[in-house]
Formats: C-alpha cells, sequence, structure tokens
C-alpha cells in the first residue's frame, strides 16, 4: 500500500516554483513575448540633439543587456512631454523609407535580428527628459506583415525611466 504522503521536497519545489513564477518582474507585454524574454530590470531614458528613446535593461555580468530599445530621431519633432511621438512617420520626402521610430535589442548570446518597419507605433513622455531624473511614460508598436518572424506582432508597456 502507498503513502499518500507527500515528500517535503517534492512540495517545497512546487511551492518555490508558483511563487518563483509571481514574481517575475517588470516586462514588456504583447504578441513578441512568446519569442523573446522581455522582462527586464530598470528602464533608462535619454535625450539628445539626435533621439529620445527608452531602453529596457537587465545586468549581464559586468556589462548590461538591452532587452528592448524604443528610438525616436528628433529630425523636424517638437518634443513636447505628455504628446504621443508618431513613430511611423517618414522622415524625408516621399517615397521615404526612414521612420522616425526604430525598435532594437541588444541581448549578449543571442543573434542580432532586427525589427521590421512600424506599421503603428507612439512613444510618449510624460515629462522632460532632465539628467538625474525619473520620467514616467508609455510605448505601443505593431510591426508591418510580412515574412519576418516578428511581422504583424505587438509590443507596448508602460515605464518609469532613469535618465542618467
Amino acid at each position: 500500500m502507498r503513502s499518500s504522503r507527500t515528500t517535503p521536497g517534492l512540495l517545497a519545489g512546487l511551492l518555490a516554483g508558483l511563487l518563483g513564477a509571481c514574481g517575475e518582474g517588470p516586462r514588456i507585454e504583447g504578441s513578441v513575448s512568446p519569442l523573446l524574454d522581455l522582462r527586464y530590470e530598470r528602464a533608462e531614458a535619454q535625450g539628445t540633439p539626435e533621439e529620445v528613446s527608452v531602453r529596457f535593461i537587465t545586468p549581464q555580468g559586468a556589462g548590461e543587456n538591452t532587452i528592448l530599445k524604443v528610438t525616436a530621431k528628433r529630425e523636424n519633432l517638437t518634443f513636447a512631454p505628455g504628446t504621443p511621438i508618431d513613430l511611423t512617420e517618414a522622415l524625408g520626402p516621399p517615397p521615404s523609407e526612414v521612420q522616425r521610430g526604430e525598435v532594437s535589442r541588444s541581448v549578449l548570446d543571442e543573434p542580432v535580428r532586427g525589427f521590421p518597419r512600424i506599421a503603428r507605433g507612439t512613444l510618449t513622455f510624460q515629462k522632460d527628459l532632465l539628467p538625474g531624473t525619473k520620467v514616467s511614460g508609455d510605448f505601443h508598436v505593431t510591426f508591418v506583415q510580412g515574412t519576418d518572424v516578428y511581422s504583424g506582432r505587438t509590443l507596448f508597456g508602460s515605464f518609469e525611466a532613469t535618465v542618467p
């Protein structure tokens, strides 16, 4: 006859697994998430004369991984806190292929893969990007349809980022 008692090790393992799944930390959402690990530890916003961006970062040894970076080129852009930046806006005269927005990723030991053009998307910062401050904001991106693995998929999230 078998004992119906559960071994303490098995119970502890199950409990640890359940608790670990609850404490994943912040993550970027969207239909890309089944394809990539989009968990991050911190967000960093940056504004230069050329671009504004938000990076979602995890530590990697002595360095860091950029889980995702959403960038908007500032060419002919009047940056206004609280106003969504249209990431699909074409820069240059038609038929320009250059968009205002770009999504990128740089993770150690992962093949570099570009993301498709953006079909719909915005990036919003709620305050000016002043060094030493925190800024909240959000973004959402839908990629164009096509043959790329990320085609037609989405990424979105809200953030509170530090401005270095």
